[in-house]
């Protein structure tokens, strides 16, 4: 009976110490990734449903939104980047606002609440847009009710949560893998039914579609409150708290990522299309090869992703950084230079914009949620949406009031600028970095210090 109890005892300690060990190896897809503890394979199914819902709602509704202005609305050809331009900024500044919000609240609520939330407000924009008699306020009150949807989805950290720091890199190469095909399947859908459908109808398809999988997303994420009550420290605060999270140059360079990544993605989903419309006088054509050129770029992206991914656990983050800037900077001069959308020269440009659209969206992903903390991380996404809205702001409405006023690439161009100062930026943190980190990391230890200091008291 001793020796029987003695096995049973070692039988349990050993089926214990497997227990506590295995959430160590937590590994998936023959290794490649590792969870964090208590997250499994179908919380990370639903982390790439977010990725792919994300880019395929907002691929749909601005492939669809300038055909929308021009058949429903007739604004014509000469007007179309000035009152797309009026119309987003509106919008964006309603996302900026609660942007600000949705960030805390992610770590406030949780997860699933917020997702929740926030697709609800996508699906009834889809199907509000197509619906409006009027530019003004209907056609805006559809784009800011699908506007506060999408930045509130957009801003869910679920890769942060549920990923190993050492493999953030490879899974935000997943991330925007799935992201690009969200946006390849957005483009196929529209041109398909494009020729048979009216927009009305692609909208609801659209929305319906985009409302089942949400139902998969809210069912296979993690639930409850579960990152709150296992996070080592969790502090109420404000936007202000995520804005100053960029005084670490990794996390800056991850929000201005964000600023240049989501700005292309907005390029090559709404102004190839605008841009093909002022090299031909008939207009269905226009669309044809405008979106024949979006679909090229997503592709890109699409084969891309992975490979990015992997490589930027690999490469030191200076030198993928400076590689993100010549590529960006390559493929829209190549554009503008070839100016020509038939000229095949032009693919050269667009597989560069699409390999770097792959990149830099990836690149926002990883340095913000590699070297946030836990405590912050829905405030610091919070934040680089902000920075997302401001470079999708800076093209459809600086840059459409520059295209119809001043020059046709005006978009283009001001992307270029943009990527140029981020270069310079670039350069000084590399001369500077070891003061800044010294100084980010002196400044959190005195943090903690004090609210180590008023939990004692």
């Amino acid at each position: 009976v001793s020796t029987q109890s003695t096995w049973d005892n070692q039988s349990l300690a050993r089926r214990m110490s497997y227990i506590e060990e295995k959430p160590s190896d937590n590994r998936i897809l023959r290794g490649y990734l590792g969870l964090n503890p208590g997250i499994q394979f179908i919380n990370f199914f639903a982390m790439t449903t977010l990725a792919f819902l994300n880019s395929f709602t907002g691929a749909c509704v601005e492939t669809l939104f300038v055909i929308i202005l021009e058949r429903e609305h007739q604004v014509t050809k000469n007007d179309i980047g000035k009152k797309t331009g009026q119309l987003i900024l509106i919008d964006f500044i309603v996302r900026i606002i609660v942007a600000g919000f949705a960030g805390g609240l992610y770590d406030k609520l949780g997860r699933k609440v917020m997702v929740g939330v926030g697709y609800t407000f996508v699906v009834v924009g889809m199907v509000i847009i197509p619906l409006m008699p009027n530019i003004y306020p209907g056609l805006l009150l559809g784009r800011i009710t699908f506007g506060i949807g999408s930045i509130i989805a957009g801003t869910a950290p679920l890769l942060a949560d549920y990923i190993k720091d050492e493999d953030k890199g490879k899974a935000s190469g997943i991330f925007t893998l799935l992201g690009s095909f969200g946006g390849v399947v957005a483009v196929l859908l529209v041109n398909t039914l494009l020729k048979n459908y009216s927009l009305l109808q692609i909208h609801v398809y659209a929305a319906t579609f985009t409302l089942c999988l949400t139902v998969v997303l809210i069912l296979t994420a993690k639930g409850g409150t579960y990152f709150l009550e296992n996070a080592s420290k969790h502090e109420e605060g404000s936007l202000l708290e995520g804005c100053s999270l960029g005084k670490h140059p990794w996390i800056l360079m991850g929000y201005i990522a964000s600023f240049l990544g989501i700005g292309m993605s907005f390029l090559s989903a709404s102004s190839f299309l605008i841009w093909t419309k002022d090299h031909y006088n008939d207009a269905s054509y226009a669309e044809i090869r405008g979106t024949d050129m979006m679909s090229v770029i997503f592709g890109v992206v699409l084969l891309a992703a992975g490979f990015y991914g992997y490589a930027t656990d690999k490469i030191p983050k200076f030198l993928n950084i400076f590689l993100a800037c010549i590529l960006s900077i390559s493929g829209m001069v190549i554009i503008l230079v070839i100016d020509n959308p038939d000229n095949p020269i032009i693919n050269v440009g667009l597989i560069l914009f699409g390999i770097q659209l792959a990149g830099w969206n990836g690149l926002s992903l990883y340095l913000v949620d590699r070297h946030t903390p836990e405590q912050h991380r829905g405030k610091a996404h919070g934040v680089q949406s902000i920075f997302g809205v401001a470079g999708a702001l800076m093209c459809s409405h600086l840059g459409g009031y520059l295209h119809d006023e001043v020059n046709k690439n005006s978009q283009f161009l001001l992307f270029i600028a943009a990527t140029v100062l981020t270069l310079i930026l670039l350069g000084v943190i590399g001369i500077t970095r070891n003061i800044w980190l010294e100084r980010y990391e002196r400044e959190d230890e005195n943090e903690s210090e004090m609210t180590t200091g008023m939990i004692s008291s």
